[in-house]
């Protein structure tokens, strides 16, 4: 309504205004007196046409009274007579031929211009004049003249004009009925013209409508908690802008949820997982000396017995350092520490992991930590690492980062070592996505199922024969607090992708971290 209103008021305006100016046009270009002008002007050629005889006349009666060629014509001397016509064909331009005629229609004497009569360019008037006098009813010498004018001056021209005249006043008589035309026809091209803007008007506007409701809509399904909605995105005008930012924001939101309820989970795990470690922990050393104190006071001399004991023995000591290292892993996973941010380059840090786990050792040198090394347990892959020469400006805590990459190293390297691979390769690439740096760690070797690859982060899930699934926990916490993440997916090798991406400094993303201050690093267990 509104654009139909819009479009209606300029309408009637313009129409009002066109009416206005062709009526107004038309009474400035038709005025009564042009009419009159134009008849006293036509009447003009017929004055001019008259004045043009009436001089032809005039011409032929003084050539006829011409004393030299009456004399001529008396002595019938027809030498004389032809040199006189001749003088006078000069004099006169508008002459074509001159003859002296006699009583017997006999011709005494002639001259011409030099040239015929164009009937197509030129008007002709004959005269004759007699050149002696005669008694009456005799028949004495005639002298005939045949004049020429241009025939554009008289008749083309007046001809043309008389026909201008006609029209104007036809024009003229015709006007209000022309005028009358005129505005119709205006209008309805107006008229048209403005339905087709109203169509296209209400097109457009219904288009926008359509996308503010989809909006609305999704606005209000995003307030009663599903954050999953997405709306249309294409077209390139605010709409769009605003969908896409719609959208990106879902998505950020839907991601920041995930974080948090994933963090959730882990610190419900990681409670859980210190009272495991509290539990386990207490009985394996009484359990240990126990049987350690059985078999140093047995003297008996019974070799099966002994056998026995050895064995016992053996065992005991194998699945109490088995619960160990499970108590050790749990407990490094319930004390895990927050992340302390700092500025670094991620190229270079990448440099510096590449040089230490291709020489076996820590950036402190050799060390007990399981952690600081990658165990290759009998194999030896291809390494192939592949980093830009610019830096790579990030905020992450270097111990902590340190740990996911040889944790995803060491599950890369553990999958191949299960498979037996005859070749096996792991790739590590650094390159940089919109707003984020991804680091993909790539193997060729079976790769992860992909029912497995949504939960192969969760705690206690793991696709290796040994390990208690916490490495990947871990690694996903610690990408979360850089304010990144971590996905598994299909390797361009044929085997598992284990992607890390992680915030560019100085973007959105990267500005909601909160960097270290200038202190020591706290010690991570």
């Amino acid at each position: 309504m509104a654009i139909v209103i819009t479009a209606l008021i300029p309408m009637l305006v313009a129409s009002w205004l066109g009416e206005r100016s062709v009526r107004e046009t038309g009474a400035r270009y038709f005025v009564p007196e042009i009419g009159a002008h134009l008849d006293r002007s036509l009447g003009l050629y017929d004055e001019l046409a008259h004045g043009l005889k009436a001089r032809m006349r005039a011409e032929a009666e003084a050539i006829a009274l011409t004393p030299a060629l009456r004399r001529a014509v008396t002595a019938n001397d027809a030498a004389a007579a032809t040199a006189e016509l001749r003088r006078q064909i000069t004099r006169h331009p508008s002459l074509v031929s001159l003859r002296v005629a006699l009583a017997d229609d006999k011709s005494l004497a002639s001259a011409d211009r030099g040239r015929p009569l164009d009937e197509a360019r030129e008007m002709q008037l004959d005269v004759a004049r007699p050149l002696a006098e005669t008694p009456d009813g005799e028949d004495g010498p005639e002298l005939q003249l045949v004049f020429a004018t241009e025939k554009a001056h008289l008749d083309d021209e007046r001809t043309e004009f008389a026909d201008f005249v006609n029209n104007y006043k036809r024009v003229d008589r015709r006007r209000g009925d022309d005028l009358q035309g005129y505005i119709r026809q205006f209008t309805v091209l107006l008229g048209i013209t403005i339905t087709l803007a109203i169509a296209v008007g209400i097109f457009l506007a219904r288009g926008v409508v359509v996308r503010l409701g989809e909006l609305a809509t999704a606005t209000q399904r995003v307030g009663a908690g599903n954050l999953s909605v997405r709306v249309n995105e294409a077209g390139s005008d605010e709409i769009a802008a605003l969908a896409r930012a719609f959208n990106r924001m879902l998505g950020e939101v839907e991601a920041s949820r995930a974080r948090i309820e994933y963090l959730q989970r882990i610190s419900a795990w990681q409670e859980m997982a210190r009272r495991l470690a509290h539990e386990i922990k207490n009985p394996l050393t009484p359990i240990q000396l126990g049987v350690q104190e059985i078999h140093r006071r047995y003297e008996g001399h019974d070799e099966q017995f002994r056998d026995l004991l050895d064995t016992t023995l053996e065992i005991v000591e194998d699945e109490v350092g088995t619960l160990r290292r499970l108590v050790s892993e749990f407990s490094d996973f319930a004390r895990l520490p927050e992340a302390h941010l700092e500025e670094a380059d991620l190229a270079e840090f990448l440099g510096e992991q590449r040089r230490q786990i291709e020489r076996g050792e820590s950036a402190e040198g050799p060390s007990s930590d399981e952690l600081s090394v990658v165990r290759l347990a009998g194999v030896h892959p291809t390494f192939e690492w592949s980093l830009p020469a610019q830096p790579a400006d990030v905020a992450v805590d270097r111990q902590m980062l340190r740990r996911v990459l040889l944790n995803l190293i060491q599950n890369a390297a553990d999958a191949l070592a299960d498979a037996k691979h005859e070749a096996p390769k792991i790739n590590v690439s650094l390159r940089r996505d919109g707003d984020f740096y991804v680091i993909d760690v790539d193997d060729n070797g079976p790769g992860i199922p992909a029912e497995m690859r949504e939960i192969i982060f969760d705690p206690y899930v793991t696709t290796k024969h040994t390990g208690t699934g916490l490495g990947l926990a871990i690694v996903k916490k610690i990408a979360i607090e850089h304010g990144g993440m971590i996905t598994a997916d299909v390797s361009s090798l044929g085997g598992a992708r284990l992607r890390l991406t992680l915030p560019v400094r100085g973007t959105a993303a990267a500005r909601e971290l909160p960097l270290r201050a200038e202190h020591p690093s706290r010690p991570v267990a």
